[in-house]
């Protein structure tokens, strides 16, 4: 009998033991998965900011390379823009078809990635 009684205490230590255990791991994995998130995505904006200035500084530099080659002040940044507003167009008429997709399934893939 007391016997039997130590095996039921030793097996409701090693249940709890386990329990916590699993606790840990989940709270380990969250951590993991949100640090890795947080520095996706911290990244992923540096090279946006990156990149957008990159592109602003080229805009402003072949805006005034067209407008002294055509002469005017203000005729190389009328281009540009004008060449902004058509892409801008084109790709509002097709971001629910193709932009919005592929951007959804890249989030998706990066936060699976390591369940490969």
């Amino acid at each position: 009998m007391e016997e039997e009684e130590f095996e039921h205490q030793k097996l409701i230590e090693k249940v709890t033991e386990y329990v916590i255990v699993r606790k840990d791991l989940a709270l380990l994995k969250t951590l993991d998965k949100g640090s890795q998130l947080f520095a996706n995505l911290l990244s992923d904006v540096l090279v946006l900011v990156f990149t957008v200035l990159a592109f602003l500084f080229g805009s402003f530099a072949l805006s005034f390379y067209l407008s002294e080659i055509l002469g005017n002040s203000y005729s190389g940044f009328l281009i540009v823009a004008g060449f902004y507003l058509l892409v801008a167009i084109i790709l509002n008429s097709i971001k629910d078809k193709y932009l919005e997709k592929k951007i959804m399934n890249v989030i998706i893939a990066k936060f699976f990635r390591d369940r490969k």
